[in-house]
């Protein structure tokens, strides 16, 4: 895919995003419309009540594919940096799955349950780097929609053995995930 098709895809995913949020009733606001594709935001996210105006916001990173592997904006050795994705991961992610342009599937993660997913399998899958490990401050780290979905690591890959520690398709449309830790 192209750059400016990795462009048009992220920012048709933000924008459904942005619709879901409003349909739920939250005021979403696309921060990419006033700082060009922010690192670690997309939406803005507010929730208040009307009688008091008392407001929470969360703040959104949403990654768009219409493959099943998504980019997760870190590379293997930031992944495995527990310090660095707590700094780094300012709220919790929304992964769209283009499977048509009819039906994208949503899976929501909060913050805390994208740090422990996304740690955990690269720390398993460097484990299993033989030889030149200088590719894991290069290589991008990859969600699979299958580890999204709950799925373990398959035998005979570089992630036999792999527990998933949220197993089962618990992300899929769990919008209450954007605000929970």
């Amino acid at each position: 895919m192209s750059n400016n098709q990795s462009q048009m895809t992220g920012a048709y995913g933000e924008a459904l995003v942005v619709t879901e949020l409003v349909k739920r009733g939250y005021v979403a606001l696309n921060a990419n419309a006033a700082v060009r594709n922010h690192r670690a935001i997309d939406i803005v996210c507010i929730k208040y009540d009307d009688a008091t105006w008392a407001h929470k916001s969360v703040l959104i990173q949403v990654k768009t594919r219409r493959g099943r592997d998504f980019s997760t904006g870190f590379n293997l050795s930031e992944s495995i940096n527990i310090d660095l994705l707590n700094k780094e991961v300012k709220g919790p992610y929304v992964f769209i799955y283009l499977k048509d342009e009819n039906s994208p599937e949503y899976y929501i993660l909060s913050r805390k349950q994208l740090i422990k997913l996304l740690s955990g399998l690269h720390i398993a899958f460097c484990k299993n780097i033989k030889g030149n490990t200088s590719r894991m401050n290069s290589e991008p780290a990859l969600l699979s929609l299958r580890f999204i979905q709950g799925e373990n690591g398959k035998k005979g890959t570089r992630l036999d053995g792999y527990i998933n520690p949220f197993p089962g398709n618990i992300f899929h449309n769990a919008w209450d995930n954007i605000w929970k830790e």
